[in-house]
C-alpha cells in the first residue's frame, strides 16, 4: 500500500512562536510591565506559549497512533518513542539544571532534594518552591509526565491492534479527559499553600493536549479516508481561525482568566483560563494543521527559513531563557518589579537565540541520531510500510 501524508511545515513557526512568549510573559513579570494598562495584561498571559506547546505534543506525538490505527497496522513502539523523548529533551535539561543551581547565587543554599527532585523532573511533587533560574521548568515536569501516560492513552482510545480507526470513540474519549482536566483546575486551585503545586500537575492542563490529540484523530483518518469535514472547511479560513483565536485571548486577559500576578485564582477563574486558552490554541493551531499545507502567503512565510531556525531551536530557548534572564539583570544591576522591560527582554532574547542556536546544532542535534541504536530502533514488521514521520519535531 503506498500511502503519502501530510508533514505539517507550519508548525515549527507555531513552536518558535510559544518559546518567545514564554520569554517575553518572564520578561514582563520580572520587571513589573505587566502592571501596566491592557499591554501589560497581554504580557502576563504570553504564558499562553505554554498552551501552544502542549497542544502541539497532543497532536505530533499522538499521531504516529491514530494513524497506525487508520491503516490497520500495529501500534508504534513505545520504547522507541520514550527513547526519542528522552534523547530530545534531558540532555539539555539536565545541563541547564546543573548551571542554573552552580550560577544562580539564589540556589547556594540547594539541598541534595532539590537537586534530586529537579534532575529527575519531579520538583512538582515535592511542597517546596521551584529553583531560581529553573521556574519554567514546572511545564515540562507536566509535558514529561503526558508523554508517559500517551501510549496508554491511546491503546484506550483506540483498543488493542485495531483494525479501523473509530473516531467517535476518540473525540468522545477526548472529550471526557478534557472536562475531567477543567474540574480539576477548578477544585484544585482552592487548596491552600503558596508552595502546593497541585494546579501545575498535568490533569489540569489535559484539555490543551487533548485539543491536539482529537485534531491527530481527525487528521489521521483523512488522511487515509479523504472526505469533507468540518475542520478541513474552517482550515481554509486562516484569517477567520485566527480572529476567533485573538478575541478568545482578549478575553483571557480579563479577570476572567484570574489575577496578574502570582496569586491563587478562584476555582472558576483557573478553569476559566484553562479553557478560555484551550479554544484560542485550538484555533491558532486549526488552519496550520487542516486546509492547505503551504498555500497563501502566510502560510508561506511560517514555512520560510527564519520560522524553521527558530522552531529547531525553540527547545533552547525555552530551557535556557530564565537562567539568561536572571543573569541580565545581574549584569545590568537590576531589582526585580523596577522597569526596563524593553532592554531586559531584547538583551535576553539576543543571548538566548545565540546559546539556544549553539546548543542546538553542536548538542542537541548529534544527540538525536542515537535514536535507532540497537536496543531502541524503531521496531516495524516487514510486511508493513513504514510509520509516515512529520517534519515537525516536537519539543517544549
Amino acid at each position: 500500500m503506498t500511502f503519502r501524508d501530510r508533514t505539517f511545515p507550519a508548525l515549527n513557526a507555531v513552536r518558535a512562536a510559544g518559546a518567545v512568549m514564554v520569554l517575553l510573559t518572564h520578561a514582563a513579570f520580572n520587571t513589573g510591565r505587566i502592571n501596566d494598562g491592557w499591554v501589560g495584561a497581554a504580557l502576563a498571559r504570553l504564558d499562553f506559549g505554554v498552551t501552544l506547546f502542549f497542544v502541539l505534543s497532543g497532536f505530533l506525538l499522538s499521531r504516529p497512533w491514530f494513524l497506525a490505527a487508520a491503516l490497520g497496522h500495529h501500534e508504534p513502539s513505545a520504547r522507541h518513542y520514550l527513547w526519542k523523548r528522552a534523547l530530545r529533551i534531558l540532555p539539555l535539561y539536565w545541563v541547564v539544571v546543573v548551571a542554573g543551581f552552580l550560577i544562580d547565587p539564589q540556589n547556594k543554599g540547594a539541598t541534595w532534594q532539590d537537586w534530586v527532585t529537579h534532575l529527575t523532573l519531579t520538583q512538582l511533587y515535592r511542597d517546596h518552591l521551584l529553583a531560581s533560574s529553573l521556574t519554567q521548568m514546572w511545564s515540562l515536569c507536566t509535558e514529561v509526565a503526558f508523554y508517559v501516560l500517551l501510549p496508554l492513552l491511546c491503546v484506550a482510545l483506540t483498543g488493542r491492534r485495531p483494525t479501523r480507526l473509530r473516531l467517535n470513540r476518540v473525540l468522545v474519549g477526548a472529550g471526557l479527559v478534557a472536562v475531567a482536566g477543567v474540574v480539576w483546575q477548578t477544585v484544585v486551585a482552592q487548596i491552600p499553600g503558596a508552595e502546593a503545586h497541585y494546579a501545575q500537575w498535568l490533569p489540569g492542563y489535559l484539555p490543551w493536549f487533548m485539543v491536539g490529540l482529537a485534531f491527530a484523530a481527525v487528521s489521521a483518518e483523512l488522511s487515509v479516508r479523504p472526505r469533507d469535514h468540518v475542520l478541513e472547511r474552517l482550515g481554509q479560513d486562516l484569517t477567520g481561525c485566527w480572529v476567533l483565536a485573538a478575541a478568545t485571548f482578549a478575553l483571557a486577559c480579563s479577570p476572567l482568566a484570574g489575577p496578574r500576578l502570582l496569586l491563587t485564582p478562584d476555582g472558576w477563574q483557573a478553569g476559566s483560563k484553562v479553557v478560555l486558552y484551550a479554544v484560542a490554541g485550538a484555533f491558532f493551531v486549526l488552519p496550520l494543521v487542516f486546509g492547505p499545507e503551504r498555500e497563501g502567503r502566510v502560510r508561506e512565510q511560517l514555512t520560510g527559513p527564519v520560522p524553521v531556525w527558530l522552531g529547531e531551536i525553540s527547545y533552547g530557548i525555552f530551557a535556557i531563557h530564565m537562567l539568561v534572564l536572571n543573569l541580565v539583570f545581574r549584569a545590568l544591576d537590576l531589582d526585580v518589579f523596577t522597569g526596563r522591560f524593553l532592554t531586559v527582554a531584547l538583551l535576553t532574547l539576543a543571548v538566548t537565540l545565540v546559546l539556544a542556536t549553539l546548543s542546538f546544532y553542536l548538542f542537541e542535534k548529534p544527540i538525536l541520531r542515537l535514536k535507532n541504536i540497537r536496543f531502541f530502533s524503531r521496531l516495524e514488521p516487514r510486511d508493513l510500510a513504514p510509520e509516515p514521520r512529520p517534519t515537525t519535531e516536537v519539543a517544549p
